[in-house]
């Protein structure tokens, strides 16, 4: 039988041997997409990169299958979007070897217009996540969204603070989206497809594997006018991130972080590489002329706060920043009493300008 075009690329995206090169390859050589579902054999051994594939190719063109695909996905509230549709993302459609297919999963929108990706380690650091979270709710205080990975660490930090600031974030998966990973942030993910996007181009049940996190890397980035790196060890997806961000021509922003920290290697070497130095999100505005009419983040609350601090609680709250510091080394630092010492930091935990951390340690709040 016959059926709409798009759904055979559905059906294509189905095949495990058809990765991102070869659908374009394949988009390139035949008149339509229902040609290549039905092109024998042969045809498809004699595109170059196809002759050890073509028969398992050829073989996993499945009716049965892709109906099940199909029909799960309406069942499950899932949209298919795929690159002969218009609402395909333009930023997405830009990029080499583009996701042919994309499942969504929630109420967002695909604006690229507004997108910046957050993005950084899973072995993260109290200072890159509450980096990240502060980032991830001023972009968003501000009008914009933010992609991540959704990942743990930086990526789980970035959208919860894309959450807490009132707006967007879109979460890409190295999985289907009917196999979630990592099973521990089902709950972030329920919350995210709630005010965003969950976005896989990996059909429904398809299992995470080491190759699809890299793999769905572009797609982080081909989404994004920006990728910003907040904390990244020597290697890391979250520079591959980085580095398929600048091929696509985008913006690469990062974070800098403490000189002896290992989860800051990376990030210091694209800042010495030429990337640019986000500490607030004006750092990254500043990089796109069109955003600039957008408001300041709300986080000035904080700032109006602190003016209004007394004397004590100042030199308390300049003493503390997004390391952790112990109350010894903020009582000899800031030259007070214990007694001084306790009640300026009552005060700025009552502002909600700093948080209490283990052992006895402050840090600000993001």
């Amino acid at each position: 039988m016959s059926r709409p075009a798009r759904d055979y690329l559905v059906g294509l995206n189905l095949i495990p041997e058809l990765t991102p090169r070869r659908m374009a390859v394949l988009l390139d050589r035949f008149a339509s997409p229902e040609e290549m579902w039905h092109a024998p054999v042969g045809a498809i051994a004699a595109l170059p990169g196809f002759a050890s594939a073509a028969d398992r190719i050829a073989g996993g063109r499945d009716e049965r299958a892709l109906g099940r695909e199909l029909e799960r996905a309406q069942r499950e509230g899932i949209r298919i979007v795929t690159v002969l549709d218009p609402e395909y993302p333009v930023l997405l459609r830009e990029i080499e070897a583009p996701p042919t297919v994309l499942y969504l999963r929630g109420e967002g929108s695909l604006d690229t217009t507004r997108t910046i990706a957050l993005v950084g380690t899973r072995r993260s650091s109290r200072y890159g996540r509450a980096v990240a979270e502060r980032l991830g709710e001023d972009l968003c205080r501000v009008g914009l969204i933010v992609v991540s990975g959704l990942a743990v660490g930086i990526d789980a930090a970035a959208h919860r603070g894309a959450l807490r600031g009132g707006g967007t974030t879109v979460a890409v998966l190295g999985s289907g989206l009917l196999k979630l990973y990592p099973a521990g942030h089902h709950s972030l993910a329920r919350e995210i497809a709630q005010r965003g996007l969950l976005v896989s181009e990996y059909p429904l049940e398809a299992s995470p594997a080491k190759w699809t996190f890299p793999q769905r890397n572009r797609v982080i980035s081909g989404l994004s006018r920006g990728v910003v790196v907040v904390e990244a060890p020597e290697r890391s997806g979250a520079l591959i991130t980085a580095r398929l961000g600048l091929e696509q021509g985008r913006e690469v922003f990062a974070v800098p972080g403490n000189v002896t920290s290992l989860a800051s290697v990376g990030t210091n070497r694209l800042i010495r590489d030429g990337a640019r130095l986000v500490e607030k999100v004006s750092d990254i505005l500043s990089e796109f002329p069109d955003l600039s009419s957008l408001a300041r983040p709300t986080g000035l609350d904080k700032e109006v706060a602190a003016e209004a601090l007394g004397p004590s609680a100042r030199r308390v709250y300049d003493l503390i920043g997004l390391e952790p510091v112990h109350v010894d080394d903020i009582i000899a630092r800031g030259e007070l009493s214990p007694t001084e010492a306790a009640h300026a930091l009552l005060v700025l935990q009552m502002e909600n300008l700093i948080q209490e951390a283990e052992g006895r340690r402050y840090i600000r709040s993001p």
